[in-house]
């Protein structure tokens, strides 16, 4: 009895002391925040927390600007001027970060999986990349919306010497459908820039690996949820996707259905993913489009929701065991990075006004 107390005394005290820590580095994580067309309190917190904490960066994942991305002046300047307020209204609270900054496209930003999605990340990304060269951002004359080009990735930058963050798009592959055009590299068909994005990503974590780095996966879809899209096959999606009916699919109607796990674009891209990580040990798998907080093991490896920066919905299922869940909360998650090789996440609602929880990592 007292062996057991002394240890349990001394697992009480680790925590406390890694908690008591100052991070190396630290990554804000918050996706889904393109809602609003003023800054909202979970961005206000967010910039509270990051403002004295010049020694890290956020990551944006993906849906920058409901509800279908960065409209075009040539289609209607009241609709631009709308859905550039609400990328303004994340970013303005930014202008003086000293850290990094990263957006990955989600499906609304690519104008909700329609036709000329491309078009529109692409100019996203332009309105991006110029409006932080003229701010305080470390990156500021680099690339701060990844992947580049309307490609699938993976795309690689080092955020420490140590820290390696992989950007990937998703909607990549659950956007092509009939008439829909997305971008490959110059002499390659889809089948073959997809071979070519796996070789790349089995690639970069080989060299992770081998350089003893931390990787952060950044994308919008999840591998795991326990929220509405993690719905299991119903009779409209089975009748929308397979034979006979298919033909309702390739002209656009699976739109409604592609964002779910269970559709089979999506669950054919989430099997090869994980079985490309599943190869690798203590990697950080980060993605939003879920309007929640969750969080994952899956092995060794930890794969964080964190979708909620101006949405809710509910959790539905339990699905998948999780080590945290919260729908009640605005939110995001923030990464500590310590010298030892630590890391812990501290999970933040804005309903709240602050810390929810902390979790130290495998």
């Amino acid at each position: 009895m007292k062996n057991t107390s002394l240890t349990f005394s001394l697992s009480l005290l680790l925590t406390f002391s890694l908690f008591a820590q100052t991070p190396d580095f630290s990554v804000y994580l918050i996706g889904d925040a393109g809602n609003d067309t003023v800054t909202n309190q979970t961005m206000t917190l967010l910039q509270q927390d990051a403002l004295t904490k010049p020694n890290s960066a956020i990551l944006f994942l993906g849906d920058n600007i409901y509800p279908q991305g960065l409209e075009t002046l040539s289609k209607s300047e009241k609709k631009r001027r709308l859905s550039t307020k609400r990328l303004l209204s994340q970013v303005e609270p930014l202008k003086t970060y000293k850290g990094q900054v990263y957006f990955v496209p989600g499906n609304h930003d690519w104008k909700q999986g329609k036709w000329q999605g491309l078009k529109y990340i692409k100019e996203e990304a332009r309105y991006v990349e110029e409006y932080f060269k003229t701010t305080e951002v470390s990156n500021r004359n680099e690339h701060t919306f990844i992947p580049q080009n309307g490609l699938p990735g993976p795309y690689s930058v080092m955020l420490t010497e140590k820290i390696r963050l992989i950007a990937i798009d998703t909607q990549w592959w659950l956007q092509s459908q009939f008439f829909h055009k997305t971008q490959k590299p110059e002499g390659l068909n889809r089948k073959q820039t997809t071979a070519k994005f796996y070789r790349e990503l089995d690639s970069l974590l080989n060299a992770a690996k081998n350089n003893n780095e931390k990787v952060v996966i950044a994308a919008h879809h999840p591998m795991f949820t326990n929220g509405h899209h993690s719905n299991r096959l119903e009779p409209l999606r089975s009748l929308v996707n397979f034979m006979p009916l298919q033909f309702f699919g390739l002209i656009g109607l699976n739109r409604m259905l592609v964002q779910d796990m269970p559709q089979p674009r999506y669950h054919k891209m989430r099997t090869k993913l994980l079985n490309t990580f599943n190869k690798y040990e203590h990697l950080i798998v980060v993605a939003g489009h879920e309007h929640t907080l969750q969080y994952f093991e899956d092995g060794t490896n930890t794969h964080i929701v964190s979708g909620s920066g101006s949405k809710r919905t509910h959790i539905n299922k339990n699905r998948y065991k999780a080590g945290f869940m919260n729908d009640m909360e605005n939110g995001f998650f923030r990464l500590d990075f310590y010298n030892d090789g630590s890391v812990s996440a501290a999970i933040y609602g804005s309903t709240t006004g602050g810390l929810l929880h902390e979790i130290k990592l495998k």
